[in-house]
């Protein structure tokens, strides 16, 4: 019985490496293989170089900006924003030449950047060679980015802006591998820290961290803004420290947390005294 099983499965194995050849070679299977590799070429080809696909571009400083449209004259005073957030970077580097697409509509900016319904601001391809950062929908001249989400639909352009240029900072500095694997709470949160903060303000992100620490869902940028914060101005670490040293992220978490929590009873203290003296109580 044995022996019978033995010859049953060699038989089955041997049937199925007989159809696998002749699927590899029959003529329907190779032109099918064909198209579909030439089809990822392609596209990968187009994410390497989209100019084709916008009709509009300026040079300024080390940017390029492309865009489907007439660029605002705004995005000239957009861009010193963003420039003067950067120079505060102490891994800026100015031959890191970004080269900015302003998709203007969530559907190409999606189909541009595996994003299903466009829901982030912005977004770089970090495993590919180029200096490319796409855009969501945005205002050039109230220096206002969108996104398809039921809340927080939008934050500043140029922060966004800035948040993705440090992506390519992090790694001009340190190199593709290191940048891939790094944590994305060091990448995510360097990046919100030098656009000057994430898409939430103080208020929410702490009220919303405090009602469910468990989950930051919804919050979680806010968070990684928070502890990178934490690190480099109360700690005194540096950029290259951040990136290289191992920390306990839950131990590092707590006390954060605890932070804000002090941080905003002294707020609440300070605003109690003066509302009572206001009073004159």
């Amino acid at each position: 019985m044995p022996n019978a099983l033995s010859s049953a499965i060699t038989n089955a194995l041997d049937a199925y490496r007989r159809y696998r050849t002749a699927r590899a070679n029959s003529k329907l299977y190779r032109t099918f293989r064909y198209i579909l590799f030439s089809a990822v070429a392609a596209y990968v080809l187009l994410l390497c170089y989209p100019q084709v696909l916008f009709a509009h571009e300026i040079s300024y400083k080390n940017f390029t900006v492309y865009s489907r449209e007439p660029l605002d004259q705004n995005i000239y005073p957009l861009l010193d924003k963003v420039e003067a957030s950067l120079a505060k970077s102490e891994i800026h580097n100015s031959q890191v030449r970004p080269k900015i697409f302003l998709t203007n509509s969530h559907r190409f900016y999606s189909a541009l950047t595996f994003t299903i319904g466009g829901n982030s601001y912005g977004k770089g391809l970090p495993l590919l060679p180029t200096n490319n950062i796409f855009i969501n929908r945005s205002d050039v001249q109230n220096d206002l980015v969108f996104r398809r989400a039921a809340t927080h639909k939008s934050r500043s352009l140029s922060g966004v802006m800035t948040h993705e240029v440090t992506h390519l900072l992090v790694r001009q500095k340190f190199g593709y591998v290191k940048n891939v694997l790094a944590p994305a709470w060091k990448k995510e949160g360097y990046a919100e820290y030098v656009a000057g903060g994430s898409g939430l303000d103080y208020a929410t992100g702490v009220k919303m961290w405090k009602a469910n620490p468990q989950n930051d869902t919804g919050y979680q940028y806010f968070k990684y803004y928070m502890l990178v914060k934490y690190l480099i101005e109360t700690e005194k670490l540096g950029v290259e420290e951040l990136f290289s040293r191992d920390f306990d992220r839950s131990e590092l978490e707590a006390k954060v947390f605890s932070s804000l929590q002090a941080t905003t009873a002294k707020v609440s203290n300070r605003y109690k005294r003066t509302t009572q003296k206001s009073l004159g109580l």
